[in-house]
C-alpha cells in the first residue's frame, strides 16, 4: 500500500505488528479499581488508587509502584485499549502513561470525579477505529515515543519528523492533523534494535520483558514501509538516536573492527560498553545486554585453523522471523591483536578485580574471550576432559543436513557450526548408538526432555571414536541404550570400538567425576594427551571452573598448542561405504 504524507510526520504502511477493572460508587475523596494494568509494560494487573493528591498503582504480583502527584498531571483521556477502556495520564513535559482495564460503564464516574477532585476533566480521545495500516508515523520528543497515526491527512511538502511547534507554523499541516486520528503509539525506550531489510522497510524490534507472565503476549516486532527512501532513511536516524538511552547507556570500553561471525553470517565491528555489547553490521545492528549472555564458550576445531567462541543468549536476538539463541565467532588460530581498554587503573583493580590489564595482547581469540567473559561476568566453558583418538577435542558429525563438529564439554554437548545445539546432559533421556554393524561410521541419536524436547541424529562419526564417546558419556552417567551389552562389546561386526578395549578402559572414569582436579595441566596441551590420551576422559568439571579459566589466560599457548596438531587429520576423502 503507498504510503499518506504530510509535512509534521513521515508516511508509512504497516507490514506487520501483535479482566476489566470494577468501579464501585465514587466515593467523594478517593476511588479504587482493581485488575488494571500499566498499558504496554507487561507488568501484571494491579491495583489503582485515585484521591485529591493524584493518583497511585502497585503491582499486584510485584513489588513495580508507580505514584503520580496532582502537580504533574497535565490532562486526562479516555479510549479504547487491548483490555477494555484506558485512562491516558498526560505528564507536564510531554511524556504519558496509560491505564488499562476499565469498563465502559466506569466513564460517566470518573468523568464527575476528576474534575471534583483534580480540577481536570476526562476527554474522549478521537481514536481510528477503520482498520487502515497507512498513515503518519512522528516521534513525540517530549515523551519519547513513537506515534502512529491514520485518517484524512492530506499531501504535505516533506516527510521530515518535526516537532510538534514546528507543524504548527504550518497551516496546512495543522488542517490536515485535526483530520488526523490516533491508532498507537510506543515507547522508543521498549524499543531494542531498529533495521532497515530494504531502503523502504524499517524494522523495530522490542525488548522482551523477562519480568513478564508466562502467558502474557508481547509486542516483540513492528514493521514499517516507507515509499520515499530519503524520508525512510531519515525516520531510521531518528528512532536510532532515541532507542534504548535508558538500557543502553555509557562510554565504548573497547572495540573490535571487522569481526567474523558465522551465526547469523556476517563480519561486525563489535563495541564493548559497561552494561551491553553492540554489534553493527553492514545491514544490521544488534545491542545485547550483559545479562541476556547466558553462557560463554571457547571451541577449539580439529582443522586445526580456527577457534570457535560461542555466546549463548536468553532471550535470544531476533533477525526477520529468525531467532538466534547463539552467536558463532569464528577466528583465525594465528591471528594476532592489540586491545586497549577505556579503564582506569582503579577499575581495572576494584571492579575487574586485576583480571584485565589496560592492553590486551596476544591471539585475537584469546583476547576477544577473555574481555567478554570479564566484562559480562558470565564463565566461559572449554572442554577440557574429551580426547578424540587423533587428541582432539570434537568429532567430525553431521546434524540432518549441517556438517561440523560435535565437542563433548564436561556436562554438555555442543554442536557447530549450525545450527549451533546445545544439550544438556541432564536433559537426556538417552542415547542410542546406531549402524554400529558398519566398520567406517555410526551414529548417534540423543533424546531429550524438559523445556528442549526433541531428539537430535548426529551423523557419520568415525567409527575409530566409537571407544573415547562411550567411555566418556557411560563415565558422566549419561542414559545409554544397551550400554551393559556396549560395555562387554556384544555389539556389531567386531571391528574398532568393540570387544574388550572398551571394557578394559572401563575402570578410568571411577574417579572422573571429582571436582578438585581443576589444576593447571587440565589446560597445558602438551600435557593432556600424555596423561589422558587412553582414557578419552578427565575429571574437571567444564561450569563455573574459574581457577581453570584463569590458568588459561595466563598460557596463550594452551587452547592453541592443542587446536595445532603435526599433521592436519581432517578425514581424506573416501568414497562411501
Amino acid at each position: 500500500m503507498d504510503a499518506r504524507t504530510a509535512p509534521a510526520t513521515t508516511p508509512v504502511a504497516i507490514t506487520g505488528g501483535g479482566g476489566g477493572g470494577g468501579g464501585m460508587p465514587p466515593p467523594r475523596a478517593s476511588r479504587t479499581f482493581g485488575n488494571i494494568y500499566l498499558a504496554g509494560q507487561s507488568s501484571g494487573s494491579g491495583v489503582l488508587k485515585l484521591g485529591a493528591n493524584g493518583l497511585s498503582w502497585k503491582a499486584k504480583d510485584t513489588t513495580r509502584t508507580l505514584a503520580l502527584a496532582r502537580s504533574e498531571v497535565s490532562s486526562l483521556s479516555w479510549l479504547r485499549g487491548c483490555r477494555g477502556w484506558q485512562v491516558r495520564v498526560a505528564i507536564r513535559g510531554g511524556a504519558s502513561v496509560r491505564f488499562d482495564g476499565f469498563k465502559d460503564s466506569d466513564f460517566s464516574g470518573l468523568a464527575t470525579f476528576f474534575p471534583a477532585t483534580l480540577g481536570l476533566s476526562l476527554s474522549r480521545a478521537k481514536q481510528a477505529v477503520r482498520g487502515w495500516s497507512w498513515g503518519e508515523v512522528a516521534i513525540n520528543r517530549a515523551s519519547g515515543s513513537l506515534e502512529f497515526r491514520t485518517g484524512n491527512g492530506a499531501e504535505g511538502n516533506d516527510g521530515r519528523v518535526m516537532s510538534s511547534q514546528a507543524a504548527a507554523r504550518d497551516a496546512n499541516a495543522a488542517a490536515a492533523n485535526a483530520r488526523m486520528e490516533d491508532a498507537f503509539e510506543v515507547a522508543l525506550g521498549s524499543v531494542s534494535n531498529v533495521q532497515m531489510p530494504s531502503k523502504q522497510e524499517l524494522a523495530l524490534d522490542f525488548h522482551v520483558d523477562d519480568t513478564a507472565a508466562r502467558q502474557d503476549e508481547c509486542l516483540v516486532e513492528v514493521r514499517f514501509h516507507v515509499s520515499d527512501e530519503t524520508r525512510a532513511a531519515s525516520l531510521y536516524e531518528s528512532i536510532k538516536s532515541r532507542a534504548d538511552t535508558s538500557a543502553f547507556a555509557g562510554e565504548s570500553i573497547c572495540t573490535f573492527l571487522d569481526m567474523p561471525v558465522i551465526v547469523p553470517r556476517g563480519r561486525y565491528d563489535v563495541d564493548l560498553f559497561p552494561n551491553h555489547v553492540k554489534l553493527h553490521g553492514k545491514s544490521v545492528d544488534f545491542k545485547i545486554l550483559y545479562n541476556s549472555i547466558s553462557r560463554l564458550f571457547l571451541l577449539p576445531k580439529p582443522d586445526g585453523q580456527h577457534v570457535a567462541f560461542v555466546v549463548s543468549l536468553d532471550p535470544p536476538i531476533r533477525q526477520g522471523n529468525t531467532m538466534y539463541p547463539h552467536l558463532v565467532f569464528q577466528f583465525d588460530l594465528e591471528d594476532a591483536i592489540d586491545a586497549r581498554l577505556q579503564l582506569s587503573t582503579e577499575e581495572l583493580t576494584t571492579k575487574y578485580h586485576s583480571k584485565l590489564a589496560a592492553v590486551e595482547k596476544g591471539e585475537t581469540w584469546r583476547v576477544f574471550s577473555k574481555v567478554v567473559r570479564h566484562l559480562s561476568g558470565t564463565s566461559l566453558h572449554m572442554p577440557k576432559n574429551f580426547l578424540t583418538s587423533r587428541g582432539h577435542r570434537a568429532v567430525r558429525t553431521a546434524l540432518g543436513a549441517n556438517e561440523g563438529f560435535l565437542f563433548f564439554l564436561d556436562t554438555s554437548f555442543f554442536f557447530v557450526n549450525k545450527p549451533p545445539t546445545y544439550i544438556r546432559f541432564d536433559d537426556v533421556e538417552e542415547i542410542d548408538f546406531r549402524r554400529l554393524d558398519l566398520d567406517r561410521r555410526f551414529d548417534m541419536h540423543v533424546t531429550v526432555t524438559g523445556s528442549g524436547t526433541g531428539t537430535f541424529l548426529f551423523t557419520n562419526i568415525d567409527r575409530s571414536e566409537f571407544d573415547a564417546i562411550l567411555r566418556f558419556l557411560d563415565g558422566k552417567g549419561v542414559p545409554i541404550e544397551n550400554v551393559e551389552a556396549l560395555r562387554a562389546g556384544n555389539v556389531g561386526s567386531g571391528g574398532p570400538g568393540s570387544g574388550s578395549g572398551v571394557v578394559a578402559a572401563m575402570g578410568a572414569v571411577d574417579d572422573e567425576d571429582d571436582e578438585d582436579e581443576s589444576t593447571d595441566e587440565d589446560f597445558d596441551p602438551t600435557a593432556a594427551p600424555k596423561a589422558r590420551a587412553a582414557n578419552g576422559a578427565g575429571g574437571a568439571d567444564d561450569d563455573d571452573d574459574d581457577d581453570a579459566v584463569d590458568a588459561m589466560d595466563d598460557d596463550a599457548d594452551s587452547l592453541a598448542g592443542e587446536a595445532l596438531p603435526e599433521e592436519d587429520m581432517r578425514p581424506k576423502k573416501k568414497s562411501k561405504s
